[in-house]
């Protein structure tokens, strides 16, 4: 069985991986089914969480402008 990292939003902020401000990243949770991010998202109660592999995916296939 494989395990998967997942972060929060405010994880993914404060971790400095990322150049990407908690408003940015609450804005790209916000819209998450019109630009894809939506696979890398899990919702766990009322908390989303971000599996980090699919994101880090994510943001170098965006940056392409495969979306």
């Amino acid at each position: 069985m494989t395990q998967y990292e997942y972060w929060s939003p405010q994880k993914i902020a404060s971790s400095g991986r990322y150049c990407l401000s908690i408003g940015q990243i609450r804005h790209l949770l916000l819209f998450r089914h019109r630009n894809g991010l939506e696979k890398a998202v899990r919702k766990v109660g009322k908390r989303l969480l971000l599996r980090i592999d699919l994101f880090d995916q994510w943001i170098e296939s965006y940056g392409k402008g495969e979306k």
